[in-house]
């Protein structure tokens, strides 16, 4: 996120403090009584999280709910390869939950990273010599070719919609 920022001169929202400015704006029900404050409604986000259970992590699903009629660039990490079937549910189960809000994702890149050695070690996965093997490859990303690869999947998607 803070490559992306820089690169491409944005501005950052951290997603757990946006979370937490909506918290004063929920009704008894817990609805939200307002939308997201991230940028201006004509901004295009670009939304960073890592995998969790097939999709985003808890904080940033939990932002997506909140988001109405937004443009979105998706960007994550996960410990799997980036080109496989759990990558593709990843992208399926953001997708949906932006698509819930009206949000319109207009690409996405993601790429490994580091397994959080708790979640490793609490993993009901079995560790299979060639999934050990991917997460000894996860634990180099994400470098700076995967900072490279995700400045320019960005950049196809935005500079044409730049003024």
């Amino acid at each position: 996120a803070e490559h992306l920022a820089a690169s491409l001169e944005l501005g950052v929202v951290n997603a757990r403090e946006e979370l937490k400015a909506r918290m004063d704006d929920r009704g008894p029900d817990g609805r939200l009584l307002r939308g997201d404050t991230a940028g201006t409604a004509d901004e295009i986000l670009l939304l960073g999280f890592w995998a969790w259970r097939c999709g985003p992590n808890s904080t940033m699903r939990d932002l997506m709910r909140g988001l109405r009629g937004r443009r979105v660039f998706l960007f994550g990490t996960m410990a799997a390869w980036p080109d496989s079937d759990h990558a593709r549910d990843c992208l399926s189960c953001a997708r949906e939950l932006l698509a819930e809000g009206g949000n319109e994702v207009l690409g996405h890149f993601f790429c490994q990273g580091r397994l959080d050695p708790d979640v490793r070690k609490n993993s009901r996965h079995p560790l299979t010599p060639e999934r050990e093997q991917r997460l000894a490859e996860a634990e180099k990303h994400p470098n700076a070719e995967d900072f490279s690869a995700a400045l320019e999947a960005a950049r196809a998607v935005l500079i044409p919609l730049m003024p």
